[in-house]
């Protein structure tokens, strides 16, 4: 049995259950938030729904391109189909890549010949989108930086993003350095972050005669972001209080890039202390309205997430095959150990 994967599903549970259990605790803000359910404007939220959508819509166009550059040509509305299953298993399957893994399952099934194009699709798709809420969070860091650095818990708070970013774009010179050099063979099998440090040296190996493409993700993943700064601005404008729009900009990019570390399971708990800890000092927003737009904002996602369980249930691949754990493991160990030695014999 592998203790890592029981032991870290089980810390994460912990750490959530003792966040909400602080979050909601307090008999008067439970009263202070069901006061505030009781005047909300539903209505807001039929935006906020559609923001995120579009997150989808773009998030299938740009896997579609970084698919096609590798010889894989699917229509847009399969890797839609695909997109949405991602999000399904994303509810229910521990850490944020379990989606992808499924997406790479049932992709591979439609090009079993080009199962490692698959998976290096999805790395790269990762990697533009984390390069876009880079250059969008930096933005937002300029244009407000006078408010987020006034107060020292905010201050700590974009130490911990920055550490995040310059974590991330070392981990991507690293591998840069590993594909330019050919140092695979040299890297410590026990060195920290090894197989993703390979992957990314494959990826950047396979789609560098392709910069364009690359640039083209990442200008995707532009509006992509925007819609995901509409959904929670949606959703807070759902509340009577709420903090606007500028409030909710300057803050989702701190809260959602800390709570994508896997803390937490879906970063439920750390989410909405974010929010509290930043929206109630900063803009005087009260700290059960914070969680109560955290949680909207997070139940939009999770609507879209239910509708692709429903697109899972009609979807079958072109083999006609169905997904089992056993299978997706299975499948998913045997394309890493592939990059692996394509990387080693390069």
């Amino acid at each position: 049995m592998n203790l890592k994967k029981v032991l870290v599903p089980v810390i994460q549970a912990a750490v959530t259950t003792l966040l909400l259990w602080w979050i909601f605790h307090d008999p008067s803000k439970r009263a202070q938030m069901v006061e505030a359910l009781g005047k909300a404007d539903p209505l807001w939220l039929v935006p906020g729904f559609l923001c995120f959508g579009l997150v989808l819509v773009c998030a299938a166009f740009r896997w579609q391109l970084l698919m096609k550059v590798q010889g894989i040509d699917l229509p847009w509305f399969r890797v839609w189909q695909l997109v949405m299953i991602g999000m399904f298993y994303n509810l229910f399957l521990p850490g944020g890549t379990g989606g992808d893994l499924v997406k790479v399952f049932y992709a591979v099934k439609e090009a079993p010949r080009r199962k490692s194009a698959v998976f290096l699709s999805v790395v790269v798709d990762r990697i533009a989108g984390m390069v876009a809420l880079i250059i969008v969070s930096a933005a937002v860091f300029l244009w407000f930086r006078e408010t987020l650095m006034a107060l020292p818990i905010v201050r700590a708070f974009l130490v911990t993003v920055a550490v995040i970013f310059g974590a991330f774009l070392g981990l991507i010179a690293l591998a840069v350095a590993v594909d330019r050099f050919h140092l695979a063979s040299r890297l410590p099998a026990r060195m920290p972050g090894h197989a993703a440090i390979l992957e990314i040296a494959r990826a950047f190996s396979v789609y560098a005669r392709d910069w364009k493409v690359i640039v083209a993700s990442i200008l995707i993943s532009m509006p992509l972001n925007l819609f995901i700064f509409g959904t929670g601005i949606f959703a807070a404008f759902a509340f009577k209080g709420n903090p606007g729009a500028a409030a909710m900009t300057s803050v989702i990019p701190v809260v959602n890039t800390i709570s994508s570390l896997p803390i937490s399971l879906a970063g439920i708990g750390v989410r909405e202390k974010l929010f509290a800890m930043m929206l109630h000092p900063l803009y005087g927003t009260p700290e059960d309205l914070a969680v109560l737009i955290s949680i909207t904002g997070f139940a939009l996602g999770v609507l879209w997430g239910l509708l692709g369980g429903v697109v899972n249930l009609f979807y079958r691949p072109s083999d006609g095959s169905l997904l089992t754990t056993a299978g997706l493991e299975s499948e998913i160990g045997t394309i890493e150990h592939q990059i692996e030695d394509e990387e080693r014999a390069s």
